[in-house]
């Protein structure tokens, strides 16, 4: 059954709760409650019947903490953070981290935040920290490590280290003795990015995803495998580190993208592969790993992977940060996951043939759970099930279930900012026009505020202004759950669209590369259009409108204000305004990802100036706020600097504000709260004054 048809008996349950309507709060939602609100859950997995995920805590500075949770003899046992007082768990691998802290085993390992190495609590000690000591490293070279999985009956921990110094920054694969020792090995360090390193439940294979400059991982990826074997100790007792032989690529390649290796209790592997276009499981038989019959990545090298089902759905999402876990191998065969279609999140349970797991497509099965927006799906024990992501009225949750068919409950602590009576965001696809005058669809979220006597979903009386979200990577999406953002905006009589402009992940391969060469102009083109449709279509004022981004998002945002005179306001947080800038002081991870974007620098320095929001000061039309962090090692504070700089020599209005103490991505509940302030302050002037060339 391909997922299309499982999806369309019935589409009442999960993810189309969001079709629902719901009156607002009855007072705006307070800036403190959103600041409260925006603690994120990650990283979630199980280990011995409990679950773990990563919790952040803003009101605690932006700490990141390891929770655990047990069932208890009745069921309703209650999360207990595990990251002793003061500490924080962060991995600052790619600077988006992720992958920061793993249970396996009744072993607890994380990654500390100030010195970026492990620490392994397995006993009644206190953590002991993995790798050589802090001195004993190349000079002037930080060491940050992240993704790991235990080896070797848990003697060693193999993980992502990222190796950062004045000559440039590498990427391996390392073994590290869990016992205090110190002794490190590199087991691989041919690839510029290593990530997911997962091993056999026999401990015999390692398989883990690679690729190289100037691709991103959702751009063109391996899955390689290598037999792992034991090291052998020394006469002096010190351990030896296990050894990887020689791998093969058995998934991905030229204009493929794969992801999540994930290894089954049969011994067979399974990853998610683009092959077709659209992100999809594929099963590698054991016997191929054991006869050595896998030749190269894809079906025509010889490999045997086959597809579990078919379809345009997405069953993974663009490697930002690492960990990502959508998929979990179940005890009786079957697969957990999280699939992706229209927009919205379901959980599915892919179940093999009676007949055994080769040579017939896996039953599809779509089940019933809380989420409209899943992040990860991890199962406790083999049987249990839970999952991380929002419902229409709570964001970034853990829910679990006692079984496939069990009854679902809340596991996390509960929100402690009120959703009140939110408004439900519904797809809304308008049809824009590009550069060329070709129509094409594009995607979104509309989220309409209601009054107290209206449950239609649509405001009565004087169409509302509108705030358009042009969401960050640009390879991301606007995600259909619960935001207090939004809510904050709804609350105060503001229609709020999320757009899926062209590059938008979750639409296949094509429209994700839809955006290639073109970032900065067809982004802009579908922003500006979907605001454009929806004021034609009575549904918002078409002479308030205002555009607001973060990250990649920010640079859409101000150059709409540049290209297009659709709105008449821009707000950026932590936003990129000089794309050559970028190009040359970025991370690592994305040093050469305008390559794709923008065209490769120098040679296509030209465009990078034309796109860039720096250099259309002088055409801006509107108000411009710009919020940044002081400490941003992704998109450093001079571009924002220099931007409000050339804004000001143009007589555009505009206000900077930068926030000391804060990276890409604000995490303290103060900021956060400053930040808002500042944007609501924004759109009341902008929106009590006419707009420019209004009547």
């Amino acid at each position: 059954m391909t997922p299309e048809e499982a999806l369309a008996p019935d589409r009442r349950g999960g993810a189309d709760a969001a079709s629902t309507g719901s009156r607002p709060a009855a007072a705006p939602l307070p800036v403190a409650a959103v600041a409260a609100g925006k603690v994120s859950r990650s990283g979630l997995h199980g280990d011995r019947g409990a679950l773990f995920w990563v919790e952040s805590r803003p009101s605690e500075g932006g700490r990141q903490v390891l929770v655990r949770w047990d069932a208890g003899p009745d069921g309703d046992g209650r999360p207990v953070d595990v990251t002793p007082t003061g500490a924080s768990v962060r991995s600052r691998v790619h600077e988006y981290g992720g992958g920061a802290a793993v249970a396996a085993g009744g072993a607890v390992f994380s990654v500390d935040q100030d010195d970026q190495a492990w620490h392994v609590v397995d006993g009644p000690g206190p953590p002991r920290r993995l790798g050589p000591p802090a001195g004993h490293r190349p000079s002037g070279a930080a060491l940050r490590h992240a993704d790991g999985r235990p080896v070797d009956d848990g003697r060693w921990l193999v993980s992502v280290q990222e190796e950062v110094s004045s000559g440039g920054t590498a990427h391996r694969l390392v073994a590290q003795a869990t016992d205090g020792s110190g002794v490190e090995a590199v087991l691989e360090d041919g690839s510029d990015f290593v990530a997911a390193p997962r091993p056999s439940p026999d401990g015999r294979w390692l398989a883990w995803i690679a690729w190289d400059h100037p691709d991103m991982p959702w751009d063109r990826s391996v899955v390689r495998v290598a037999p792992l074997q034991p090291g052998t100790d020394g006469a002096a007792g010190a351990p030896a580190p296990p050894v990887l032989g020689p791998s093969v690529a058995v998934a991905g390649g030229p204009d493929r993208s794969v992801g999540q290796p994930t290894w089954c209790p049969d011994g067979s592997l399974v990853v998610l592969d683009d092959r077709t276009g659209w992100w999809l499981p594929y099963r590698i038989d054991p016997a191929d790993l054991a006869g050595g019959g896998i030749a190269g990545p894809g079906p025509a090298a010889g490999t045997s992977a086959e597809p579990l089902t078919a379809g345009e759905v997405e069953l993974h999402d663009p490697d930002w940060a690492l960990g990502q876990a959508t998929l979990a191998a179940m005890a009786d065969g079957s697969l957990a996951a999280r699939l992706h279609r229209d927009g919205r999140d379901h959980r599915v349970l892919l179940r093999p043939p009676a007949e055994g797991p080769t040579g017939r497509p896996w039953r599809l099965e779509v089940l019933e759970q809380p989420c409209v927006v899943i992040t990860g799906v991890a199962t406790p024990d083999g049987r249990g099930l839970a999952v991380s992501g929002s419902t229409p009225f709570e964001a970034n949750g853990v829910w679990a279930a006692d079984g496939p068919m069990g009854r679902w409950h809340r596991i996390s602590a509960p929100p402690s900012g009120s959703a009140g009576r939110a408004t439900v965001g519904r797809p809304w696809t308008a049809r824009v026009v590009d550069a060329d005058g070709e129509p094409h669809a594009v995607p979104g979220i509309l989220h309409l505020p209601l009054d107290d006597d209206d449950d239609g979903g649509a405001t009565a009386g004087a169409p509302p202004p509108l705030v358009v979200i042009c969401h960050g990577g640009p390879t991301g999406a606007f995600p259909a759950g619960y935001d207090p953002l939004v809510q904050c905006l709804t609350s105060r009589g503001i229609a709020v669209a999320g757009v899926d402009y062209r590059g938008s992940s979750g639409y296949g391969r094509a429209y994700r590369d839809a955006l290639r060469g073109r970032w900065g102009e067809a982004d802009v083109e579908d922003c500006a259009g979907y605001a454009a449709a929806l004021a034609a279509a009575g549904l918002v004022d078409g002479g308030r409108m205002a555009i607001r981004g973060s990250s990649a998002g920010g640079l859409t945002a101000l150059a709409a204000l540049g290209r297009d005179r659709t709105c008449c306001g821009a707000v950026s947080w932590y936003g990129v305004t000089d794309l050559a800038a970028l190009a040359a002081d970025t991370h690592d991870f994305e040093s050469r990802y305008l390559d794709g974007l923008v065209g490769p620098w120098p040679g296509a320095a030209a465009v990078y100036h034309g796109r860039s929001p720096l250099h259309q000061a002088a055409t801006m039309a509107g108000s411009v706020l710009l919020l940044q962090g002081a400490d941003d090692p992704v998109v450093p504070a001079d571009q924002s600097e220099r931007f409000a700089g050339a804004l000001a020599d143009a007589g555009v209005d505009c206000r900077l504000v930068v926030f000391p103490g804060e990276s890409h991505g604000f995490r303290r509940a103060a900021t956060i709260e400053a930040a808002l302030e500042a944007e609501l302050a924004f759109y009341a002037g902008l929106f009590a004054r006419p707009a420019e060339g209004a009547p």
